[in-house]
């Protein structure tokens, strides 16, 4: 297997086309340029595949920016470094994946959330296709120790994942028990008024 090269475009199409006219699938491509199959694909078509990249549905974009936000979700403990790892996420282009023990992909996300998810924290219907009222949450934040790895991701909607913050589960299901009480035993000291 050839190790990835740093290719021009033209010169990756031109191994792509050379390749496919000696005969190998995309797979064996894929593998012996170390590039993906969209790529091979986009080369060896005849136009349509910009177009239909073009046409993609609006619920894999807003997704696909979603999940690369959660995955590169900084680690650090100082709120400075945070704060200015947050501003500059998305100046660079460039979302920086780090914390993952396996890569994964919206594909990946997709199967486990499916594309009718439910808020892991309320249980509501979530619509992947309106993003702002949802969020991939880290389920064990990073600032506890959880990782950017799928395994640790959950989707849910935003007003509950605003309440969450950073507290793990547990925290966060006693600090809802706590509140609750207080409501129960506000409402019950209440007197109603004959």
């Amino acid at each position: 297997m050839m190790k990835r090269k740093n290719f021009t475009n033209t010169a990756r199409k031109a191994d792509i086309l050379r390749l496919r006219a000696e005969g190998k699938s995309y797979r064996e491509i894929e593998e012996e340029l170390n590039c993906s199959r969209s790529t091979i694909s986009y080369h060896c078509g005849n136009g349509n595949e910009k177009a239909r990249v073009m046409r993609n549905n609006k619920n894999r974009t807003c997704l696909a920016r979603k999940v690369n936000s959660f995955k590169s979700q900084k680690t650090s403990e100082s709120v400075r470094i945070k704060l200015k790892g947050f501003k500059s996420r998305g100046s660079s282009g460039k979302g920086e994946v780090n914390n993952i023990s396996k890569n994964y992909t919206v594909k990946d996300v997709i199967n486990k959330l499916s594309l009718a998810p439910i808020c892991y924290l309320t249980g509501r219907e979530i619509d992947i296709n309106d993003g702002s009222t949802y969020h991939l949450d880290h389920i064990i934040p990073t600032s506890k120790g959880g990782t950017n790895d799928l395994s640790n991701l959950g989707i849910c909607i935003a007003d509950a994942n605003i309440a969450k913050g950073s507290l793990p589960l547990e925290e966060f299901y006693s600090l809802c028990e706590e509140i609750l009480a207080w409501r129960d035993r506000s409402v019950n000291t209440k007197k109603p008024n004959k």
